[in-house]
């Protein structure tokens, strides 16, 4: 009797441990962020709000935002571009699967970048003090290695 108590309570235990743990997606997920932060990407949980096909209302997402900030911001007349992967009838074609909010004069890296993103990210947001991507977190490291190469690249696009 005193055995079956003994394991009863060490069972006990070893569930509240293991309740405890971060299930194993959530361990990925860590992981990802703390991969993105030795690049030098800020990691945030945030929302967007996108626009849709006819630019006429915003659909909120929440997402996990990877963000790489200009070490000098740009002239206060610079405004937000838009990265999307659907098409918005007002956006420009930036490149094979993405429309920008404004036309984009970007490099054949860039572009070849940006299709193998495609299928991962919702947007990317250009502004004055940064470059964020939006994304759900569904790839693996060689996304944020590519993400790390990508956001410095767009940052030094000019948008005035």
């Amino acid at each position: 009797m005193v055995v079956l108590i003994i394991v009863l309570i060490t069972l006990s235990l070893m569930g509240s441990a293991l309740w405890i743990m971060p299930p194993k997606q959530e361990r990925r997920r860590m992981a990802l962020r703390m991969f993105a932060r030795k690049h030098n990407l800020i990691v945030q949980l945030t929302s967007i709000g996108l626009p849709d096909k006819w630019d006429k209302s915003k659909e909120v997402h929440k997402v996990c935002s990877y963000a790489h900030y200009r070490a000098k911001s740009l002239p206060i007349t610079a405004e937000k571009v838009l990265l999307l992967t659907y098409d918005v009838w007002k956006y420009h074609q930036a490149a094979p699967g993405w429309w920008s909010s404004k036309a984009l004069a970007l490099c054949d890296k860039d572009k070849a970048q940006l299709a193998l993103l495609l299928p991962l990210v919702r947007a990317i947001e250009i502004t004055r003090e940064s470059v964020v991507v939006y994304w759900d977190e569904a790839g693996a490291e060689e996304s944020v290695e590519l993400m790390s190469e990508l956001l410095p690249s767009l940052a030094s696009i000019s948008l005035v």
